[in-house]
């Protein structure tokens, strides 16, 4: 046990900056001769993930460390950071089946000729949007999510990036966390991982593909009613119904002469209950609420509107 905390303390700051697979080495501009693996995605985990292994890397640094040469580069620390792959399901998605956590990553699939890219999202994860910029010179994605957790004193995530070799095969690495302060609404923070690639094809030619994840961690009263109101052109309701969060519908059919619809979302919180309210305007075709899980975190659900036919 000495030996590997000795070894964490090390090692920790090399871990930190770690990333995938290196598998070519940079040219002196810094652009790649080959693929390496490419950064698709985030795992987001309660626990920290320990996939260093500590006593092969004390065995083999063991006189440094007895020295105090302790002075080991980030890739060669590399070497001792395990991985956790995931399993491609009947679908052609990548799932970690092992893990208690929520990943979002755009992975690729297909030869060059024909390539897609498709995302997964677990349930827990709030999508903020996914932007992808394909050019001449390379692919751009941009991801965003929001993690919305109820109060409860110190609320941690740590953040493990997820990676896609050359062949298409997806793991991950242990990654950074974070915590803030979860005794009030509205409580946030947010983590980004990026990573750019350059590739120098035989040509000459350079493609820059890059990856950019921002998560934020936000925290949200947990709702206890979801009341949803059907309002005349005359601010008169036509239709009322209140809901626990776990019962809203999927689906609502709008009343004839409906103009526009209220949700009104009442939580309970430390400083007792709170109600918030959202405008839904005619012809909209949805609106969210939200509903707490016994884990504490708060998952979105939509419901689909269905608006009467207007006369001509």
């Amino acid at each position: 046990m000495k030996h590997k905390a000795l070894a964490l303390l090390v090692c920790m700051g090399l871990l930190l900056g770690c990333g995938g697979c290196q598998l070519a080495d940079p040219d002196e501009d810094g652009t790649q001769t080959a693929e390496r693996d490419r950064l698709i995605g985030v795992f987001a985990t309660e626990e920290y993930l320990d996939l260093f292994d500590y006593d092969a890397y004390f065995n083999d640094n063991a006189d440094k460390l007895a020295d105090g040469e302790a002075v080991i580069s980030p890739l060669d620390s590399e070497a001792y950071g395990e991985r956790v792959w995931a399993v491609q399901q009947d679908n052609g998605d990548w799932v970690f089946e092992d893990l208690d956590g929520m990943g979002y990553y755009a992975y690729r699939y297909g030869s060059d000729a024909e390539r897609g890219t498709a995302t997964h999202m677990d349930e827990g994860l709030t999508g903020n949007g996914m932007h992808v910029t394909t050019t001449d010179q390379g692919e751009s994605v941009e991801l965003e999510a929001t993690v919305y957790h109820i109060p409860g004193g110190e609320v941690r995530y740590f953040f493990n990036p997820v990676y896609q070799t050359p062949e298409g095969a997806v793991y991950l690495t242990a990654g950074e966390g974070v915590s803030l302060d979860g005794s009030a609404e509205g409580m946030a923070c947010t983590r980004t991982l990026s990573d750019d690639l350059t590739v120098t094809g035989p040509d000459g030619e350079s493609v820059t593909d890059g990856c950019s994840v921002v998560v934020h961690v936000e925290i949200m009263c947990a709702p206890t009613e979801i009341v949803v109101l059907q309002m005349d052109a005359d601010s008169r309701v036509l239709d009322k119904k209140t809901y626990a969060p776990e019962q809203v519908p999927e689906s609502l059919t709008v009343e004839a002469g409906c103009a526009y619809v209220i949700v009104e979302t009442r939580k309970a919180g430390p400083d007792g209950e709170s109600v918030t309210r959202e405008l839904i305007n005619a012809g909209a075709e949805r609106f969210s609420s939200y509903q707490a899980l016994e884990n504490g975190v708060c998952v979105k659900q939509d419901t689909e509107l269905t608006w009467p036919e207007v006369d001509a």
